[in-house]
């Protein structure tokens, strides 16, 4: 076995579990957001929009390096012996 492939395979791994982490913290987070802008109707969705288009690019960059890492294992478990995955591996 070579180790070097190994060690690529468990760092890459998680490299995709902290974004696929960042991801659900992102959504979570905007979720609360939006869920308090519909309780307080004084609060005008304008207000909040930067926000909420901020929270929804940074979630797509998590999600963006979460697919690129999942591919980088994959290819290193073809290598090494390892099981693939997918990004069903890191649903809640």
């Amino acid at each position: 076995m070579k180790y070097e492939l190994l060690g690529e395979y468990h760092a890459f791994m998680k490299q995709a579990k902290s974004a696929a982490e960042k991801r659900f913290a992102i959504l979570h987070n905007l979720a609360v957001q939006i869920r308090s802008l519909a309780e307080d109707p004084i609060r005008t969705i304008d207000a909040e929009t930067e926000a909420i288009e901020r929270a929804i690019a940074e979630a797509k960059a998590a999600e963006f390096e979460m697919t690129a890492a999942i591919g980088c294992v994959n290819e290193t478990a073809k290598l090494c012996g390892k099981e693939e995955i997918t990004t069903g591996n890191f649903k809640r």
